[in-house]
């Protein structure tokens, strides 16, 4: 009983929070709800960009992200949404060799009663380019497979649902990367043969299961941790819920 009080009232706090900072989504109930939904296919040319600086926020509905089949795109995407007014905004630009990429659900939407309500974005990102990921996420559901993606920082704010992030597979270079857990499950996946370091394991509400990582003071790592090559240094902000990190051969 203790544990879902707390619970309720660490959604009451992060949905104030949510809806109090600046580019998250606020939604407005409205008397006749709109039914139409769309889907729209969303393709965003490179343009001669050899690195990228993306982000990614969504206030309510389901994401995934993963790497695209292609190269030559800073990303394609389908996006299916109701009301119209939940459209995704997309903004792209080049300055010399450096685009910045920024799709966001709109900062004020209409929206209908919960069962007409639907927003579904699969994004898929350039696969090779040297990229700074940022992904605010609101309510709802987030997989997020970022194995092939050749990111260079990455910062994750989750909202309220369960997140999964895939950071698996061989890396090339350092990843530094910042973890803001709110209320929902959190499962990370990362490689066994890569060093990995996870600060923050005694913060938050909620279990925290680390299977073949070794504790070091407030911190996991993993045995490759300790040899040479890449690692992988994130640092985690725990809120409610569980979370498991997860090695991966």
């Amino acid at each position: 009983m203790k544990t879902r009080i707390l619970t309720a009232a660490a959604v009451v706090a992060l949905v104030a929070a949510l809806a109090a900072t600046t580019g998250c989504t606020r939604v407005r109930l409205q008397d006749r709800p709109e039914t139409k939904t769309t889907t729209e296919n969303k393709a965003v040319a490179l343009e001669g960009a050899t690195q990228l600086s993306t982000e990614l926020r969504i206030g309510v509905g389901e994401l995934t992200v993963s790497g695209a089949e292609t190269s030559g795109s800073a990303m394609v995407a389908d996006f299916t949404y109701a009301p119209p007014s939940w459209q995704p905004e997309v903004d792209y630009s080049v300055e010399g060799t450096a685009g910045s990429l920024v799709v966001r659900q709109p900062d004020s939407v209409k929206a209908p009663m919960f069962s007409d309500m639907r927003n579904e974005w699969n994004v898929r990102l350039a696969p090779g380019v040297p990229t700074e990921l940022r992904l605010q996420l609101g309510v709802g559901r987030s997989d997020l497979d970022l194995r092939g993606l050749d990111i260079t920082d990455l910062n994750v704010l989750t909202g309220v649902g369960d997140t999964t992030i895939d950071l698996s597979g061989p890396r090339a270079t350092d990843l530094p990367a910042r973890i803001e857990a709110g209320v929902g499950k959190l499962v990370v996946r990362l490689p066994r043969s890569v060093g990995v370091k996870v600060d923050g394991r005694e913060d938050g509400v909620g279990d925290f299961s680390a299977d073949g990582f070794i504790s070091q003071g407030n911190a996991w790592v993993n045995e490759a941790y300790s040899g040479p090559g890449p690692k992988i240094e994130i640092d985690l902000v725990r809120g409610v819920g569980d979370v498991t990190l997860v090695l991966v051969d």
